[in-house]
């Protein structure tokens, strides 16, 4: 308001100025005109100086005011002179200062946009299942009433079905778009924490997550989808949280993974049990609390820990837990044409712990994670084995021919398309690790991790256990040209189980113990500091009746080895997709990551 009084007056004082200078000589005038303009002349003077007065009162009001809002003041000169407001390139003042109301909004509403954050990850894929080709054969105990009697090849079976060669593809890689913000509780040291995450899908429609190869309730692009909670913290204590996260196994392990979300993730390995798209051990685990510790001793240590109730009233775990629109292990009831259960993977609570360290250039962990009672009956539906053979020839009760003969009075088709699920297939699964990454000052990271995964099952069911095993990942990763591109390699080996369900439609008793290799290497180049191009190209060899995958983790697109066999009939007999074991995948990739 003063600097708006200010302007008001140089009309006047420039006014006074013209008619002083206009002021005609005394010689030219009469002296009746001389007086008149003599008294005129003093009339004006006297304005002058009432508003130099006023001038100088403005001038003491503006430097007394808050400096906060306090326009920019003129240099002082000696000749009266009025306050002006700075101007702007454009020549143009600046705008009057906002009033406390409208400053106070401002930085409320910068907190706001600053809360949202975001990755848009897209790529191009090109990538062969590597099952073209492969033999199929039947195979039988020597002696059917002796298990031990060993085994014998049969006929030929058919070969696989589709296109199992290459095949290009557009893909949406762990793209997620989330909002955080925290809210100190009154006057104390405490916050409420709060972040929701929403997935995306950029390369197609959005909707429930289903394939022809497994089948989920969980919709893409639906709020909540990702890391969602809601909690408190206190820098001297620690943060505790409430909702769906990946656990803390997963995330100790996350900086050692240079591949994250590309066709060789190390989660084609680590932490997946079963060789498949589902990683059981690197998920997000629905209604989980858990609790992360500030950094310890020199921030130096720091630990995490999360439980998981089961919320299933059943005691088997044959259906979700409540509030969960899928099962616990991942996929929704029948998934894979199968009967209307959670029996593939369902399992009650889960429990998660991380050790971290980090010193220099090196950081190193520890974790472990185990589900409990996990339900996996159904590996004996359509189970190619000789000794499920032998257990369905000699009526055993390791089957459950009630459920097999319930579902036959109802679909008379059915006893002839399957065969009895196990009862008894319900054990602790367990996963634990240590890992460690050492950075140099010229750039290069090296990583490794060792890994044991353990099922907990009755001696008479080793035979089809492919569960229990250990693994280990290896990658180095150097950044060039000042950091602008970078070049990793990686390598991940699942160590041998023992044993295997016989799912394969290709199962061979006689082939070596399963293990797989995956080897990967990516170059990344960032245009900023928020847009990367990469390249990534990846191998998986399995061995034995293996059947491990590429891009499993997160891609949106991944690569198995079941053919192109696909459900017509829902018959619950597991006739879906045939699976082949011993498959070589192989893949190129190229795409952009934006983040914000």
């Amino acid at each position: 308001m003063t600097s708006g009084r200010a302007y008001g007056l140089v009309p006047a004082i420039f006014a006074c100025a013209l008619v002083l200078a206009a002021f005609p000589g005394r010689g030219m005038a009469s002296e009746e005109s001389e007086k008149a303009l003599k008294e005129q002349m003093r009339l004006m003077q006297q304005q002058m100086e009432d508003l130099k007065k006023e001038v100088q009162a403005l001038r003491h009001e503006q430097q007394a005011a808050p400096e906060s809002s306090a326009p920019a003041k003129p240099p002082v000169t000696t000749a009266p002179s009025v306050a002006t407001a700075p101007a702007t390139k454009d020549g143009m003042p600046t705008p009057t200062p906002k009033t406390a109301k409208e400053t106070s909004k401002e930085p409320l509403f910068e907190k706001f946009l600053k809360g949202f954050y975001g990755t848009l990850d897209v790529s191009f894929d090109d990538t062969t299942k590597g099952i073209k080709g492969l033999p199929a054969y039947e195979y039988s105990l020597a002696d059917p009433a002796n298990p031990n009697s060993g085994y014998v090849q049969g006929p030929a079976k058919s070969g696989p079905v589709g296109r199992v060669g290459y095949m290009p593809a557009f893909s949406t890689n762990k793209s997620q778009i989330g909002y955080r913000n925290t809210h100190q509780i009154g006057n104390s040291q405490t916050d409420f924490i709060v972040q929701i995450e929403t997935s995306l899908a950029l390369t197609s429609s959005p909707g429930l997550r289903t394939s022809y190869v497994q089948q989920s309730n969980v919709v893409t692009g639906a709020i909540g989808l990702g890391d969602t909670f809601v909690g408190l913290q206190g820098n001297s204590w620690g943060k505790l949280k409430i909702g769906t996260t990946y656990t803390p196994y997963k995330k100790s392990t996350d900086a050692l993974n240079p591949f994250s979300g590309m066709l060789g993730d190390y989660a084609v390995i680590m932490g997946n049990s079963g060789g498949d798209n589902r990683v059981e051990f690197m998920t997000r685990l629905d209604h989980s609390i858990w609790y992360e510790s500030p950094k310890l001793f020199n921030n130096i240590f720091s630990f995490d820990v999360l439980w998981s109730p089961g919320q299933n009233r059943t005691h088997d775990n044959v259906i979700q837990s409540a509030g969960s629109p899928d099962c616990s292990g991942g996929n929704q009831p029948g998934s894979g044409n199968l009967p209307l259960n959670c029996d593939d993977g369902g399992f009650s609570d889960a429990y998660s712990v991380d050790f971290k360290m980090e010193v220099g250039g090196l950081y190193a962990t520890a974790a472990w994670e185990e589900h409990r009672a996990v339900n996996r009956n159904s590996d004996g539906i359509g189970s190619n084995h000789p000794i499920y053979g032998y257990l369905l020839s000699t009526n055993s009760s390791l089957l459950d021919f009630n459920t097999y003969n319930a579902y036959g009075a109802e679909f008379p088709g059915y006893l002839a398309a399957a065969t009895p699920g196990y009862l008894t297939d319900i054990g602790d699964e367990t996963a634990y690790k240590i890992g460690a990454k050492y950075t140099l000052p010229i750039g290069l990271s090296v990583s490794a991790i060792w890994e044991s995964l353990r099922r907990n099952l009755p001696a008479a069911l080793q035979f089809q256990n492919e569960r229990q095993r250990t693994g280990w990942w290896f990658a180095a990763s150097q950044d060039l040209f000042g950091s602008r591109d970078n070049i990793s390699i990686g390598y991940g080996h699942a160590g041998a189980t023992p044993g295997d369900p016989g799912g394969e439609h290709n199962f061979n008793p006689l082939a070596p113990r399963n293990t797989a290799d995956m080897y990967t290497i990516a170059w990344r180049h960032k245009f900023d500091k928020q847009l990367t191009w990469y390249f990534d190209t990846a191998l998986t060899i399995n061995h034995g009746n293996a059947h491990y995958d590429l891009g499993a983790g997160g891609r949106g697109l991944t690569t198995d080895c079941h053919d192109g066999t696909n459900t017509v009939f829902v018959d619950y007999s597991g006739a879906g997709p045939t699976t082949w074991g011993g498959c070589r995948i192989q893949g190129f990739s190229t795409g952009l990551n934006y983040k914000f």
